[in-house]
């Protein structure tokens, strides 16, 4: 699923004078969607890092997993103060993002048999690298997603997330 137009929102106007390729990262990691949970959580904190796109064995991209996904697929009922984590994480422009001790707390319980496919998220939202870098994040804001997979004539070359942008505009 590719931007779409619309109107950009204050302050993000000034990100037009830089294409998606100038503020993305080049260095992406993939996670395989025949991987275990248990093997995407080590894998998140052995890199540091919140998601990943799922690719087929392929290489296609076929979808996008984060630790938020891995908190969902646990059994057990979260605690208070992981909600809370979950809540800023997910609601709160400047939120913390789980530490590596509960990401591998979640790995520890993981199952060993449920796969990234069954419980990443099928719809990919990406953006073209050539694309004015203000339309890509707002499409973020818009969509309420912290990254946006940079394709180039359809192959996946890096990711652009928020603060990516949010680092250009205090620049």
């Amino acid at each position: 699923m590719g931007v779409e137009a619309q109107t950009l929102p204050v302050g993000v106007e000034q990100l037009d004078h830089y294409r998606v390729a100038d503020l993305m990262s080049g260095t992406l990691l993939t996670a395989y969607e025949g991987w275990s949970v248990k093997r995407l959580a080590a894998f998140f904190v052995r890199h540091d890092i919140s998601a990943a796109p799922v690719v087929a064995s392929d290489e296609e991209l076929v979808g996008v997993v984060s630790q938020s996904d891995v908190v969902r697929f646990e059994s057990r009922s979260p605690t208070d103060d992981e909600i809370q984590r979950l809540i800023r994480q997910y609601c709160g422009p400047y939120s913390a993002e789980l530490t590596p001790q509960e990401v591998t707390h979640l790995k520890e319980k993981a199952s060993e048999t449920c796969t990234v496919n069954s419980i990443m998220t099928p719809q990919v939202i990406s953006v073209e690298a050539s694309e004015f870098a203000g339309k890509a994040c707002a499409t973020m804001l818009e969509k309420n997603i912290h990254r946006l997979f940079v394709t180039e004539n359809g192959r996946l070359i890096g990711v652009l997330t928020a603060m990516d942008c949010l680092r250009k505009l205090v620049e």
